[in-house]
């Protein structure tokens, strides 16, 4: 189902990973909001976990900092896509 505002959640200690993660997730949102046709809203959760973990709608997707953006941004886009939630004809 595809829907109009998909929740983004990093998830984590409060520590320089997790805050790292999600200052990326918030630069590189534009790219994949306009690539899937859904507004995403970020958000944070704490937790005892020292690496951070990315889930999308509640369903984690990625663990850990990828090494680049560009890691970050395939992954965001293929979860969105796998969970029927990007409306691009290119992911389809």
């Amino acid at each position: 189902m595809v829907k109009d505002t998909v929740v983004v959640t990093v998830k984590g200690a409060r520590n320089y990973w997790r805050y790292t993660l999600r200052l990326w997730i918030e630069e590189v949102k534009d790219i994949i909001e306009g690539e899937c046709g859904v507004l995403i809203d970020v958000d944070t959760e704490e937790s005892n976990d020292e690496v951070p973990k990315v889930l999308v709608d509640g369903i984690e997707v990625l663990e850990g900092v990828p090494g680049e953006e560009g890691y970050l941004i395939e992954v965001l886009k293929e979860s969105l896509r796998f969970l029927g939630m990007c409306r691009s004809r290119e992911f389809t």
